[in-house]
């Protein structure tokens, strides 16, 4: 966490403590005065209170002006890192190479253009189906013990199975495995799929 984002949460409690600590002395000094007059405050308590008064409004002008520019701050990395998930968002829909994004347990999030062709469906239409799900049904027991076996931490490359494809014959792919971390809803990381035709061979 930068000293921006950590900083503004300090200086509202600053403030509060500060409101609190002036306000309970002007009453302090309001409270134990001496009668003057019908029991109005002394000339020397109103002019300590209002001392004390010009002090917090210049200390809140000064945190004000430090709000400001934090905020400033924030604005600007927030907007950094809008810009920077913009472009790798987009690196990964208009790659040349079949991609699927999954949560940790292979329910496709998002595939991109070339993983539809190759798959034959809209990309849409993948969205929120497993991985399993596009396997033979014969081969589906296979594929999930497999997946079951997939190191989080070193993912797989290579993995040879095959996927269907609507209106064609499945389709024998090679695919590279690896957890991108502390993404997704829940923070537990996704996983990135490079799908290719596999070797004759």
């Amino acid at each position: 966490m930068s000293h921006a984002e950590s900083g503004s949460p300090d200086i509202v409690v600053s403030l509060s403590r500060g409101r609190y600590a002036v306000m309970a002395r002007a009453n302090e000094l309001l409270s134990n005065s001496p009668a003057a007059g019908d029991g109005g405050a002394s000339s020397s308590d109103v002019q300590a209170v209002s001392g004390l008064l010009m002090t917090a409004l210049e200390e809140l002008k000064v945190a004000e002006e430090e709000l400001r520019v934090q905020n400033a701050t924030l604005e600007a990395q927030r907007a950094g890192v809008d810009e920077r998930t913009r472009h790798y968002r987009q690196l990964f829909l208009d790659s040349p190479v079949a991609g699927l994004l999954t949560d940790i347990h292979g329910t496709i999030i998002e595939a991109n253009a070339e993983a539809g062709a190759m798959l034959r469906r809209e990309t849409r239409h993948l969205e929120r189906k497993p991985v399993a799900a596009l396997v033979p049904i014969e081969s589906r027991d296979k594929f999930r013990q497999q997946f079951g076996r997939l190191s989080p931490e070193d993912g797989v490359r290579n993995w040879r199975f095959s996927i269907c494809r609507s209106g064609h014959l499945p389709l024998d792919v090679q695919a590279t495995v690896k957890l991108v971390p502390a993404l997704g809803p829940t923070r537990s990381g996704l996983l990135y799929w490079v799908l290719r035709e596999a070797d004759a061979n």
